[in-house]
């Protein structure tokens, strides 16, 4: 495991904890659509802040980078809005399926998501041919879309 990744699982953990700390002033119950969408957001947000650190990264690093083309969409990004906008619908819906939510769900559900989220970082969705391929640092992709 490189630095990079060691650091960001320590923050996952500090996150984590951050939640549990506050998990007794979080809600004891959402609509699903607002749980789903919170979920999204926070994986988003994992993914914004690695994007972000990458981006400097690489500023300092000023490469002549090799960078590929392809057809292909982050995974991590494609479940993060996709869940955002399902969440979103599922509100403006009116569904008022209400999930109860223990304080002990924040951290749990938050370490599920941000341990989805570090697992997938590197896996991109390529629509032609169709495929699943993990590229380390994939923001150097430059992303077609014919």
């Amino acid at each position: 495991m490189e630095r990079a990744e060691k650091i960001e699982l320590s923050l996952v953990v500090l996150a984590v904890g951050g939640v549990a700390m506050w998990a007794k002033r979080l809600p004891d119950s959402l609509e699903s659509g607002s749980l789903l969408a919170i979920a999204a957001l926070a994986l988003l947000g994992q993914g914004f802040v690695r994007d972000g650190w990458l981006l400097i990264r690489r500023r300092k690093a000023e490469s002549a980078e090799h960078h590929e083309e392809a057809r292909c969409m982050c995974l991590e990004s494609t479940i993060g809005l996709g869940g955002v906008l399902a969440g979103v619908v599922l509100t403006a819906a009116g569904l008022p399926l209400v999930v109860p939510l223990a304080a002990w769900v924040w951290p749990v559900a938050a370490a599920l998501v941000w341990s989805v989220g570090f697992l997938i970082k590197d896996v991109v969705i390529q629509w032609s041919p169709w495929k699943l391929r993990r590229v380390k640092d994939h923001g150097s992709i430059w992303v077609r879309w014919r």
